[in-house]
């Protein structure tokens, strides 16, 4: 499995997709500078910037684009390039491939994510370490599910990214926001939860969270084990290409 990571991570690396990912988990960092260099704001107005730039420019628009960008190419580049038959060919169980590739795709989203999240912090906070660290932690989490579903979606159809951009700002923006019953559908919950139930002071009405903290990773965990179930099962199931 360890080669099949390798190989996985050194092709996310080398996408250029993986410049766009650099460059969106910049502009939260930039925000942070400004922020940092407007200098004079109270306490509360500090919680509200960097609840503002945590809860809808990193969690809203920088984490599911990122993860949309490396997760739907992770098995969907190699279906199309039929590239996958070389891995399929091969003696293995299904998920012997499956479970290298996610963890390669989490590892390449979480990372410029969670410390773009983290250096935001630390800029608006004035270095609040708490508060940096809980918002990592956050993303993490969001990075995981994202991915996993993305990967899933990247393997069972062309138009992935097209679904995905729905769900993640026509169903995560609205739809679940409007209807409180669905909260438990969304990645964005699950991400606002871990930060508020980690930390209490943050998003107190600013990202409006829904979820406590175990919900959402109860949540989490489960969209995260089921869409790996699936992932293995599509590649088990379908023909070599």
């Amino acid at each position: 499995m360890i080669p099949i990571f390798q190989l996985t991570m050194h092709q996310l690396i080398r996408r250029r997709r993986y410049i766009i990912v650099l460059l969106v988990s910049v502009i939260p960092i930039l925000m942070g500078v400004l922020v940092a260099m407007v200098g004079g704001a109270t306490p509360d107005e500090i919680d509200e910037a960097h609840d503002f730039v945590t809860a809808w420019l990193i969690i809203g628009v920088v984490l599911p684009i990122a993860a949309l960008l490396l997760s739907t190419a992770t098995l969907g580049d190699e279906v199309e390039d039929q590239t996958l038959v070389y891995l399929m060919l091969k003696p293995i169980a299904r998920w012997r491939i499956v479970l290298p590739k996610l963890l390669a795709t989490v590892i390449g989203v979480a990372t410029p994510v969670a410390f773009s999240g983290l250096i935001a912090s630390l800029l608006i906070t004035d270095g609040d370490l708490v508060a940096a660290l809980v918002t990592a932690a956050g993303l993490t989490v969001g990075a995981i599910t994202y991915s996993v579903i993305f990967t899933w979606g990247g393997l069972v159809s062309r138009q992935a990214i097209i679904f995905g951009l729905g769900y993640a700002f026509l169903w995560e923006a609205s739809i679940s926001d409007l209807f409180s019953g669905l909260r438990f559908l969304s990645v964005r919950q699950y991400t606002l939860g871990v930060i508020h139930g980690l930390d209490e002071s943050r998003f107190p009405g600013v990202g409006e969270v829904d979820l406590e903290l175990v919900p959402a990773v109860v949540g989490a965990t489960i969209v995260v084990v089921l869409f790996a179930w699936l992932t293995e099962r599509r590649l088990r199931l379908m023909d070599i290409p």
